[in-house]
């Protein structure tokens, strides 16, 4: 039997991938530490596969293999799924949402009819009722978890909120797959923003209260160069997304009267599109896609060279880990007034944008945070100590989670 002090958690892919989720390598090691024991089960096998620290376990489940038709077929007719679907009648305000989005409800519902199957047998196996139950994201194995905490096979658990899984308009149907569902089942739910908190708040009055802002973090950096080149450095990270809008950062640097030095961060379908705008830029912008790379590859560069902006021009955001990286090392950064990130590009930090801005306004901006002294570095830095920094955050939530498990009863 284990101990009460054993967390599981279940991720996207993480430790699996190269990119993917490694905000939680800063959380991991935490973790671990105030557990005894840390199970850690991704939905998803991507390639490559980083180390895990001591004291975590990776489970590799079944579900890790394609689910067959057969399988899930056999999900559609459990009598979990139609009491599940009968359930949606409570919400008729999401009655033609749901109806639109079918394909992608059923989808959702049989991968955790057959994961929460699994995870039953798992949790018998190594005796894990007490154990915390923590699912990175409110829509990865959320729905599984909430069905085993209402039947009793586990005792509590968790998830946190970040985007895509908390946000209807990132979902071709409009909604997120069974939000009123999920939310009946889980004790805590943690937006890692206050904007995250106050939407689902206004979506789900009825669960305010088990609603808690827990803050993401990175470890406290610092730049090996601190002074300023002739030529300026913008850097910009993340997947090359249509919503991400990286294809305008030219744009924007085209319009700039001076030189300067741009470097992205990541890959993605929107390659092409944001290769053929920077074939455009004068020849006084010098630039380079560098794809995916190791996390550890971008920190190198923020350490080894004074980098001037980090730009984003995304139309969708959480709270971008990305930022958080920038403003450890000071960098000031430019923003969309989108979901969370004012909550980080503020007076202090940056500037923050209309997102229907036009390319003149947003270059102008621009050209202000590139201005020498503009704005502070060691002011930047500051903030990111009082708010984002990874050892306060996540011993907070570990903490949180230990409070949690010990106020319930048994």
């Amino acid at each position: 039997m284990s101990s009460g002090r054993t967390l599981v958690l279940l991720t996207a892919s993480y430790p699996f991938g190269v990119r993917n989720e490694t905000f939680l390598e800063n959380e991991i090691p935490i973790l671990a530490e105030r557990f005894d024991e840390v199970f850690v089960l991704p939905s998803r096998r991507r390639p490559g596969r980083r180390a895990l620290p001591p004291g975590t376990e990776l489970v590799e489940m079944r579900w890790l293999e394609k689910p067959q038709r057969l399988a899930r077929l056999g999900a559609l007719l459990e009598g979990q799924t139609r009491q599940l679907l009968s359930s949606v009648v409570r919400y008729p305000d999401r009655w033609g949402r749901t109806a639109g989005g079918l394909k992608t409800q059923l989808d959702v519902l049989t991968s955790n009819i057959l994961k929460a199957n699994e995870l039953r047998a798992f949790i018998e196996e190594r005796g894990l009722r007490d154990a915390i139950f923590y699912d990175y994201w409110f829509e990865n194995s959320t729905l599984a978890l909430s069905l085993l905490r209402a039947s009793g096979d586990v005792r509590l658990a968790v998830a946190r909120a970040h985007g895509f899984d908390l946000y209807d308009e990132r979902w071709p149907s409009g909604q997120v797959p069974f939000r009123e569902l999920k939310a009946e089942g889980l004790d805590r739910i943690f937006p890692v923003s206050a904007h995250g908190r106050d939407y689902l708040a206004e979506r789900i009055p009825w669960a305010s209260e088990r609603l808690e802002v827990q803050r993401l973090g990175v470890l406290a950096q610092s730049s090996d160069v601190e002074e300023r080149s002739s030529t300026p450095l913008v850097v910009s990270c993340g997947s090359l997304l249509p919503f991400k809008r990286t294809h305008l950062i030219p744009e924007l640097l085209a319009r700039l009267n001076q030189g300067v030095r741009w470097i992205h961060f990541g890959d993605g379908p929107d390659r092409a599109r944001v290769e053929q705008a920077a074939q455009h830029l004068p020849s006084r912008v010098n630039w380079e896609l560098r794809g995916d790379v190791p996390n550890s590859e971008v920190l190198e560069l923020y350490r080894g060279e004074r980098v001037d902006a980090f730009v984003s021009m995304s139309a969708y955001e959480g709270i971008p880990v990305s930022m958080m990286e920038a403003i450890s090392f000071g960098i000031p950064l430019l923003g969309m007034y989108v979901y969370g990130v004012p909550e980080i590009v503020n007076a202090q930090t940056g500037i923050c944008l209309p997102v229907d801005i036009e390319p003149e306004g947003a270059a102008s901006a621009l050209a202000e945070v590139l201005t020498p002294g503009r704005f502070d570095r060691s002011t930047i830095r500051g903030f990111f100590a009082k708010n984002y920094e990874a050892s306060a955050n996540y011993t907070e939530f570990a903490k949180q989670l230990l409070k949690l498990q010990n106020d319930e009863p048994s």
